[in-house]
C-alpha cells in the first residue's frame, strides 16, 4: 500500500462494489426493456360477429274503441271514432318504433236477429296508414296497449242492422328499429 494519509479499500470490498454497480445497471437495463416492450406490444388475429334476425311483433286482436256509426259527409269529428285498440309486444333485443298500420280482413257480427252487410265497415285508408305519432316499444317489451286512431269507418249507407254489431279485424303493424 501507499504512504498516503487516506485509506484504500481492500480488493474484496472493491469487488463487492463493482458487482453491485453491475447488478444495478443490469437491472435498470432489463426493467427498461420490459417497460418499452409493454408500450410497443400488439397482436393480430381473426374475429367473427353475427347479426341478429328480426322477430315479428306480436299483435293481439284489434277491436274498435268507442262507438262507430255511419260516417257523415263532413267526416267524424273525433279521432276516437274508428280508432282500433290492440296489444303489441316486441320480442326483439332492441327497441322499435311502429310507424304504420294496415287494416286487413274485417268481420262484422250483428246483434241477435239483425243483419249487417259485409263491407259496411271498411279501413279508413286503403293500404298502410302512416301514424302521425309513431309508437315506441322497448326491447323485449311485454304486451302493451296500443291505439291506432281513425283506422276504420262505417260507410254512410250502412243498414240499421249494423247497430250494436261487434266488429273484429286483423291489423298489421310496421315497425323499424329505434
Amino acid at each position: 500500500m501507499c504512504a498516503c494519509t487516506h485509506t484504500h479499500a481492500t480488493p474484496a470490498r472493491r469487488n463487492r462494489r463493482r458487482a453491485l454497480v453491475i447488478f444495478s445497471t443490469s437491472l435498470l437495463l432489463v426493467g427498461g426493456g420490459v417497460a418499452w416492450a409493454a408500450w410497443s406490444t400488439s397482436g393480430t388475429g381473426a374475429a367473427t360477429a353475427k347479426a341478429t334476425t328480426a322477430d315479428s311483433l306480436v299483435v293481439g286482436p284489434g277491436t274498435p274503441v268507442g262507438t262507430l256509426y255511419p260516417k257523415p259527409a263532413g267526416g267524424y269529428g273525433s279521432g276516437t271514432v274508428g280508432a282500433v285498440h290492440t296489444t303489441v309486444s316486441n320480442p326483439n333485443a332492441y327497441p322499435v318504433r311502429i310507424t304504420q298500420a294496415t287494416v286487413g280482413a274485417i268481420t262484422i257480427t250483428p246483434a241477435l236477429g239483425k243483419t249487417c252487410a259485409p263491407g259496411s265497415v271498411v279501413a279508413s285508408t286503403a293500404g298502410p296508414m302512416t301514424l302521425t305519432s309513431p309508437i315506441a316499444l322497448a326491447a323485449n317489451a311485454a304486451p302493451a296497449a296500443v291505439e291506432i286512431p281513425g283506422a276504420i269507418e262505417m260507410i254512410s249507407s250502412a243498414e240499421d242492422g249494423c247497430q250494436g254489431a261487434s266488429i273484429g279485424l286483423t291489423l298489421t303493424l310496421t315497425a323499424a328499429s329505434a
